[in-house]
């Protein structure tokens, strides 16, 4: 046996053994870091079940079939090239692996070069036709590379960044894994190694380079060994670098999918008032919610939320790449120290440990700035585009949490909406005892006075209130009464929802803001709700739940829709749509929470006689009109208007009429139309107030 042979040999194993010991110290070690850190509060059902089922179809989903990096088709595409690509090569490289570790042929050394694990289980053939693949599927992945260099440096797209020298490691290394299957299966055709009379053409086209620069059958028999080698040497480089490195979302992006819970999207976590930590909210690294911290590790600093973040989009400081980033920064820098001043101590002696140590993050790490905090409309379209399950909004909500409740810090625009629904449950501060004034000559009754109804109409606060959304109430009762819908609603003992407040980081007065309406609408047994607020229908349906309020909740505009088709309303054709277009403006809370897309715009096209013209951002990429989380009680950061943006690309669709489903649009995108002097061309109305208008 030759002893060069068996101390290459020895040379494999030992650099085995060190690449895997590494690699699987430092992702156990950083999982281990994310886990120290608080438990995850979801709802009730969701703490107590584990939800296999769920978690294996979010894995298969999104991590097998890759459907979020499909909202981007053809970065979809060339990502799928990538990530298929290993896959298909987890065969090969444990073919090399196995090879390497058993010496099997030491004796012969092209045998172990050679040695495939399906021509050992199998045949020569389908060896062969797995090797065909491979060389195909390793052109398919330096297509994809290339494609991802390219929008790197060369298109230079926002989001990226074009100084990233640990993407140039990563691309280098990828591509020399594909580069030396590729040269060394060429190699094989002009070298003992080659088994298979008629080679792939891949295959047999890089022999033919081999042979057309000189390479003979001895020394590509060496070229073989030389690639099986490099790349050997490149995988075990590659499990050393990518823990550590922004790529380790190859590692963990899978897990964050996996421990994925089944809560609705638009519910935040219920904060326990009670907790006898003391924690409210998150600034200390160790306080987040443990899912936050692994939503760090698993970030590809890809873009995509920067990109389709409002804030971000009109120029505030907010960047929602920034806050998961940051949050990576602290997990392994504050967050080692936590680990490190705590070891050896009992829980006692470690939590003194850990409190003379700052671990805060907030305005300690630039990208998580109160300005940032405080910009964020919890659209949730950062969460929405992000391929790998991250949440920002909720990392935001938890440090809006710890500034509200724990260091009273917010606008005093936000404070003073705060103390209207603590005194007169409403953001605008009208006296509660006027809340059902808009129902005045109508013949709207009370549950009060009647709670044998249907159906329970949740007015909301605009409704109410707002003299333009009272015209939208007002319209939505006509609509009822056209249908002949028993219905009432709660009138002065109805309150404010709390979405703002609960958005905006005031837990405390959204949790008694809800328990007051749950246990007035308990009491009346209301089983049904239907309102024409996002925000409240989304409160309503996803979050009252955590109190004790269960019921089967509707937006307007699913009810709206469900008595046009089974013919308890009908609608005609406006007569504006023969002399203008229409277009529809969707609202974050109804469309991205709660995946309603459908039935506002089937109304909208009832109205239009079936025309509608779509804005460039709409649907899941809609951009939103800037009110949401809390916004619509705070001052924007700059004139770059978030409303003013949206509004412009809702004009030009050349609509003359922009139909919302949501008081808050409606007056962010009024006031758009306003700020480009439109008022005399274009109108914007509510779905119910363009149903309303035509009836037949």
């Amino acid at each position: 046996m030759d002893s060069t042979r068996i101390a290459f040999h020895i040379i494999f194993i030992i650099l085995f053994a060190v690449a895997n010991v590494v690699f699987a110290r430092a992702v156990i070690y950083r999982l281990g870091l994310v886990f120290k850190a608080r438990p995850a509060k979801f709802n009730e059902d969701a703490r107590n079940n584990l939800n296999i089922g769920f978690r294996l179809k979010s894995f298969f989903v999104n991590v097998i079939l890759q459907k979020k990096n499909f909202n981007e088709p053809l970065r979809g595409v060339m990502h799928a090239f990538i990530f298929y690509g290993f896959i298909i090569y987890l065969l090969h490289t444990s073919s090399q692996m196995v090879a390497g570790i058993f010496g099997w042929g030491l004796a012969d050394l092209d045998e172990v070069y050679s040695f495939t694990i399906l021509g050992w289980l199998f045949s020569d053939s389908v060896e062969h036709v797995y090797v065909a693949i491979l060389n195909a599927v390793s052109l398919l992945v330096l297509v994809g590379l290339g494609f991802f260099a390219y929008r790197r440096w060369i298109q230079k797209a926002k989001g990226l960044d074009v100084h990233s020298p640990a993407s140039a490691i990563v691309i280098a290394m990828i591509s020399t894994l594909m580069i030396t299957t590729l040269l060394g299966e060429g190699a094989k055709t002009v070298a003992s190694v080659y088994n298979v009379a008629e080679p792939d053409i891949i295959a047999a086209g890089i022999g033919s380079v081999w042979k057309a620069v000189g390479v003979d059958y001895m020394g590509a028999d060496i070229a073989f060994e030389v690639m099986w080698w490099g790349h050997i040497l490149t995988v075990f480089a590659f499990m050393l670098y990518v823990p550590t490195s922004k790529h380790a979302h190859l590692i963990f992006a899978p897990v964050n999918y996996f421990f994925a819970t089944d809560t609705p999207k638009g519910a935040l976590s219920k904060m326990d008032l009670e907790d006898e930590t003391g924690v409210w909210g998150s600034n200390r690294v160790e306080d987040f919610p443990w899912p936050n911290l692994l939503d760090g590790l698993s970030c590809i600093e890809c873009g995509r939320c920067q990109v389709q973040c409002p804030a971000n989009r009109t120029d505030k400081v907010l960047n929602p790449k920034a806050i998961i980033v940051e949050l990576k920064h602290a997990l392994m820098e504050k967050m080692v120290e936590v680990d490190n001043v705590s070891k050896g101590k009992t829980p006692e002696e470690a939590a003194e440990a850990i409190a003379a140590i700052d671990t805060g993050v907030i305005n300690t790490y630039e990208g998580l700035s109160e300005e940032a905090l405080w910009g964020c409309t919890t659209c949730y379209a950062c969460v929405e585009a992000c391929p790998v399950g991250n949440n920002q909004v909720n990392a935001i909500i938890e440090m809006r949490r710890h500034l509200v409740q724990v260091e009273s810090k917010m606008s005093p625009e936000l404070q003073g909406a705060f103390t209207k629904m603590e005194n007169n449950s409403n953001p605008w501060g009208v006296g509660a005892h006027t809340r059902a004034d808009w129902a005045q000559g109508l013949g709207v009754k009370t549950m009060a006075e009647d709670s044998n109804v249907d159906i329970l109409y949740w007015v909301g606060c605009a409704g109410a209130f707002d003299d333009r959304n009272k015209s939208i109430t007002q319209s939505f009762v006509k609509i009822l009464q056209k249908a002949d819908v028993n219905f009432g609603i709660l009138g002065t003992e109805e309150g404010c929802s709390g979405d703002s407040a609960r958005r905006g980081g005031n837990e405390y007065l959204y949790q008694t803001l809800a328990q007051q309406n749950i246990d007035t609408m308990n009491n009346y047994n209301v089983k049904k709700i239907v309102t024409a607020c996002p925000h409240c229908y989304n409160t309503i349906k996803n979050e009252y739940p955590q109190f004790g309020g269960n019921y089967e909740v509707y937006h307007h505009s699913d009810y709206i829709n469900q008595l046009a088709k089974e013919g308890k309303i009908d609608v005609n054709v406006s007569e504006d749509a023969n002399a203008g277009k229409f277009t529809y403006h969707d609202s974050c809370y109804l469309g991205r929470y709660n995946d309603n897309y459908d039935n506002p715009r089937e109304l909208v096209k009832k109205v239009s006689g079936g025309k509608l013209e779509e804005p460039i951002d709409t649907k899941t990429k809609g951009l939103c009109c800037g009110a949401g989380g809390a916004q619509m009680w705070m001052e924007e950061q700059n004139n770059n208007r978030v409303n003013v943006k949206r509004t412009k690309q809702l004009i030009d669709t050349g609509a003359t009429t922009i139909a919302t489903a949501c008081p808050f649009c409606i007056t962010m995108i009024t006031d758009g139309v306003k700020d480009e002097a439109k008022t005399d061309v274009v109108k914007v109305k509510d779905i119910a107030e363009l149903v309303a208008e035509n009836l037949a």
